[in-house]
């Protein structure tokens, strides 16, 4: 039986040779990082930090604009902010991306918490409130193996401490969020219990690259000036404790007058040499190590960092594409997670669920004022062009123009303006038309 391979080989240069070239030894092995090591580098590490709450931030940050009419638009917005609920979801995906997994729990006001949560029995005011678990705080349960379960290969429950004894909960009451895919099987069945990775797994030598040129950098700069005193028959002199009195009484005259006066006298016979350690080029290897750690996640290095682009490129190709990455992150991840949260959101907040009812997120990269601008007059014209064409009623082009002014903030309080102008419409129709109740002479009571 013959035995070959598909590897790179070449016999005048030994490359692909394992006894000649030392890529051949080369392999990928795995370590898993313990739960204390992604506590510790979060919390220490600003790299690591910057490489988890970057892209969580900008992933939550615009947020997400309803489509509906503005009355449910308020009620909606105005119940978020009663739920803390972009804080609360920043606070679960921060959590998820340092430790490979979190949930958010939907706190209703059912009490049999192991049953699935019916988002459709939800009333008004039914959702109460949302708390933030880690993974570490979530105790998976038997593990779903029934294929045709929507919750296949993931936990029937978790468990929670709660007031002294172990609490379970089906996995429809969380916004579960779960770290980096893994690819291997075991993962869905065996230790981490259907959780995935954390950012920082694959980001973890290069973070330490970082840091601990960062620290050595540091460290060079106590010994950034080396002083040297060559002293003549220096070994045949160090035994005598008579010499050595005297080779520290020098020394220590030496460092007191340079010390007060800055100038140094010294024998003939004596020699002294300053060596200055060179620091060119370290500023550049360290950011090349902390563009690599953003690079992990796609972040550009004027995103990571904080500051202007380098070289003849302004960074906005680069900072479109990874605008790309988090724009995917909400409608593939995000979105999905969020479905029955929002169902329960918005019962609570109008009662009932529109059949119309939709949202879209918000333009990460915010327009400056110019452009917000130009934005208005081409709306303008368009709306008008639609309105002269008869392609459209004039009614229909102000209901359509008034959600596209405010979702691009050309306007964003216009809906506020029309609702209160309405408002004070319909009190000054009333004072002109009186009810006949209110018309009808009153009987005199002698």
């Amino acid at each position: 039986m013959i035995y070959t391979t598909d590897s790179l080989t070449s016999l005048v240069s030994g490359m692909g040779n394992a006894q000649r070239d030392k890529l051949a030894s080369t392999t990928y092995s795995y370590v898993e990082l313990t739960d204390e090591q992604l506590t510790n580098a979060y919390r220490n590490s600003w790299v690591a930090k910057r490489l988890v709450e970057v892209p969580a931030m900008d992933a939550i940050k615009n947020w997400r604009v309803w489509q509906t009419d503005n009355d449910s638009l308020n009620a909606l917005e105005q119940y978020e902010d009663k739920l803390s609920i972009k804080q609360k979801l920043l606070q679960t995906i921060i959590a998820s991306r340092a430790l490979g997994g979190a949930g958010l729990y939907i706190g209703t006001k059912d009490q049999d918490l192991l049953q699935p949560l019916d988002a459709s029995k939800i009333k008004k005011d039914g959702l109460s409130y949302l708390i933030v678990f880690p993974r570490t705080a979530l105790v998976a349960g038997e593990l779903d193996d029934d294929v045709l379960s929507p919750y296949f290969g993931k936990p029937k429950y978790y468990e929670i401490m709660s007031n002294g004894h172990m609490l379970k909960i089906h996995p429809s009451r969380f916004v579960l969020f779960y770290g980096e895919q893994r690819l291997d099987e075991w993962a869905y069945s065996g230790a981490s219990r259907g959780w995935g990775d954390s950012v920082l797994q694959a980001a973890y030598n290069w973070m330490r690259n970082a840091d601990s040129t960062g620290h050595n950098i540091a460290s060079l700069i106590f010994e950034a000036n080396i002083n040297v005193f060559k002293i003549p028959d220096l070994f045949d002199k160090l035994g005598d404790p008579e010499q050595e009195s005297k080779i520290q009484k020098r020394l220590t005259l030496a460092s007191a007058s340079k010390g007060i006066t800055g100038d140094l006298v010294m024998d003939s016979a004596e020699e002294f040499i300053r060596n200055s350690a060179s620091f060119n080029g370290l500023s550049d290897i360290l950011d090349r190590f902390i563009v690599y750690v953003g690079a992990s996640q796609g972040i550009p290095a004027n995103k990571f960092l904080g500051q202007a682009n380098k070289g003849l490129s302004d960074g906005s190709d680069l900072l479109a594409n990874y605008y790309d990455d988090i724009k995917a992150v909400q409608t593939l991840e995000i979105q999905p997670a969020l479905q029955i949260l929002d169902e329960c959101l918005i019962r609570s907040a109008l009662g009932h669920k529109p059949d119309n009812i939709s949202y879209s997120w918000q333009p990460l990269e915010q327009a400056n004022a110019k452009e917000i601008a130009e934005t208005g007059k081409i709306l303008s014209e368009m709306a008008s062009n639609l309105t002269s064409e008869g392609l459209f009623e004039p009614q229909e082009i102000r209901e359509a123009m008034i959600n596209k002014l405010v979702n691009d903030n050309v306007l964003p309080n216009l809906g506020d303006v029309i609702d209160a102008s309405n408002g004070q419409l319909e009190s000054d129709l009333s004072l002109d038309n009186p009810t006949e109740s209110n018309s009808e002479p009153t009987a005199n009571t002698v």
